[in-house]
C-alpha cells in the first residue's frame, strides 16, 4: 500500500483491531491514545496490510508517520552512488520503522516488506500536535529512538570486531532472539523472514562470500539452514563466539 492509498483509506481505527495480537502485552498502541475518540482520533491506523514487495514509504519522501509492525517483516534499503543496494536495517514484529526520518524530515531510506506483514500507522505530527500532552506517549516515542540508535551502535562495533563467519553466525543469533523472545529455551526452527541476498547486503558481503561462510557455520555445528529454516543447535556456543 503507498503513503497515497494509506491517505485515501485513512479512518479513525478502534482497539479492536489489537484484538489477538500477540504483541498487546508489550505494545503501547495496543492501549487506547489519551482522549483518542476526540483529538486524537486517527492519529493511529491500526493493522492494515502490506504485501510482499510492497513499499510503506519511498526514500526522499516527506517524513509523515512511524510504522510498527505487528506481523511479518520489513526492510529498509537504498542506493548506492554505484547503482547497488544496501540494505540498511530489518525490521520484525514489535520494531518501529521510519525513526531515522525524524531527523531531517524526510524518509532517507526505502522500507520495503519482505513478507506479507501488518503494520499499524502513526500519524506523527497528529501525535505531537493532539497529543502531546500525555507523558506516556512521549516516553515511548523517545524509548523507541532511543532503542534504534542502539542498535545502529551495536551494529557498528560488532561488525568491525567480528571475522566474516562470527558475524554471520552474530546476525542469525540476534534474529532468532528477536523472533524467540517469549519461547522455550530449547532449538526452534525458524522461517527466515529475508532473503540471503538482503542479509549479504546488510552484512557488506557478496551473496558468494555469504554462501561460504553459511557452509562453515553448518559443518561447525552452529547453524541449521534448509529451505529458507533456520535453527541454532548451541546458542551458548554461539554467543560466547559473537561476544553477544
Amino acid at each position: 500500500m503507498t503513503n497515497a492509498a494509506v491517505a485515501a483509506a485513512w479512518q479513525p481505527r478502534v482497539a479492536k483491531a489489537c484484538d489477538g495480537c500477540t504483541l498487546q502485552d508489550r505494545c503501547f498502541l495496543s492501549q487506547s491514545l489519551p482522549s483518542e475518540t476526540g483529538k486524537c482520533a486517527g492519529a493511529v491506523l491500526r493493522r492494515y496490510p502490506v504485501r510482499l514487495g510492497d513499499r510503506l514509504y519511498r526514500r526522499n519522501a516527506p517524513f509523515t508517520s512511524l510504522f510498527q509492525v505487528c506481523d511479518g517483516a520489513v526492510k529498509t534499503q537504498r542506493e548506492t552512488p554505484e547503482g547497488g543496494l544496501i540494505v540498511t536495517g530489518f525490521f520484525l514484529p514489535g520494531d518501529v520503522v521510519g525513526v531515522e526520518a525524524v531527523a531531517d524530515c524526510a524518509y532517507p531510506t526505502d522500507a520495503i516488506a519482505t513478507m506479507d506483514t501488518e503494520v499499524c500507522q502513526l500519524d506523527f505530527e497528529h501525535l505531537l500536535t493532539h497529543c502531546a500532552g500525555d507523558r506516556d506517549l512521549h516516553g515511548w516515542m523517545l524509548s523507541r529512538i532511543a532503542f534504534y540508535v542502539r542498535r545502529k551502535d551495536s551494529d557498528l562495533c560488532w561488525s568491525n570486531g567480528l571475522s566474516s563467519h562470527e558475524r554471520v553466525l552474530r546476525f542469525f543469533l540476534e534474529l532468532y532472539d528477536r523472533l524467540c523472545q517469549d519461547s522455550d529455551v530449547r532449538p526452534i526452527e525458524r522461517a527466515l523472514p529475508m532473503k540471503k541476498q538482503d542479509i549479504a547486503r546488510y552484512l557488506g558481503m557478496t551473496p558468494e562470500t555469504l554462501s561460504r561462510n553459511l557452509l562453515h557455520l553448518r559443518r561447525s555445528g552452529l547453524l541449521q539452514l534448509q529451505h529458507d529454516r533456520f535453527v541454532l543447535p548451541d546458542t551458548q556456543r554461539a554467543r560466547a563466539m559473537t561476544q553477544l
